[in-house]
């Protein structure tokens, strides 16, 4: 277990130039004495700057209602996500599938949709992947579980591995008003799947990937640019269309 003040050290070693930061995260490694998800967020807060604007994965995937509603839906992307959706988040971007929260003084600045598609035109993760000033963080998970931007690129290069699907989901918006229009995933066909090693070592190889390890307890947290990774999967894709597939 470690201690706040060794959380609070290995954080700080993370320079963030960016002013908008995506985090997925799995916290189990961030337990310290007398733990909470409250006491954490400070000190997230704190070491990556008060004046940055934090977005969390509020992906809503395991929805057996059939039913979406921008307040209510809760996060399936872990506990410290649905800790922020439920007590920090200031807005919400709308879609039944991946929707994210968000909070901060440039939160208005971000295109909250909604978009007809996860990673479509006019979605968030459409304008995630086209600013220079978006780091995401991956705590404690791989480049597979905590890069979910990585599949904007899939989308705008309409690769022949995704189809798109119709989302047979009624969705909500802030003021309990149903949005009557039918949103859609590009999603990945069965007998294909992202190899999310190979691309975690080539970007680690070419620097667009910046891995942090705890020296107390092997904890780790990927920083990347969403940009500069976008612009590179682009490029690979353009040259060989099965280069995220095993």
């Amino acid at each position: 277990m470690l201690t706040k003040t060794q959380i609070k050290n290995n954080l700080k070693k993370i320079r963030i130039k960016e002013k908008f930061i995506i985090i997925h995260s799995d916290v189990t490694g961030l337990y310290f004495k007398n733990f909470s998800l409250q006491e954490l967020w400070k000190i997230i807060k704190s070491s990556f700057g008060k004046n940055k604007t934090y977005i969390f994965p509020a992906f809503t995937l395991k929805n057996k209602k059939k039913k979406w509603d921008y307040h209510k839906s809760k996060s399936d992307a872990g506990i410290f996500s649905e800790y922020f959706r439920n007590n920090i988040s200031q807005l919400r971007t709308i879609h039944p599938l991946h929707s994210v929260c968000i909070f901060g003084k440039n939160k208005n600045k971000i295109k909250i949709g909604p978009s007809l598609s996860s990673f479509g035109k006019g979605s968030f993760w459409d304008w995630a992947c086209n600013s220079k000033d978006v780091c995401n963080l991956s705590l404690g998970l791989n480049l597979g579980g905590g890069a979910t931007f990585c599949h904007y690129s899939e989308e705008f290069m309409k690769v022949s591995y995704r189809k798109y699907i119709e989302l047979d989901i009624q969705v909500f918006k802030k003021k309990n008003k149903k949005i009557d229009r039918k949103f859609l995933y590009f999603a990945r066909k069965k007998k294909f799947s992202n190899n999310w090693k190979k691309l975690e070592r080539e970007l680690t190889k070419l620097s667009l990937i910046r891995k942090y390890v705890f020296p107390e307890n092997d904890y780790s947290i990927l920083k990347m640019n969403t940009n500069k990774v976008t612009k590179f999967l682009i490029k690979k894709i353009n040259n060989n269309s099965l280069y995220l597939i095993k």
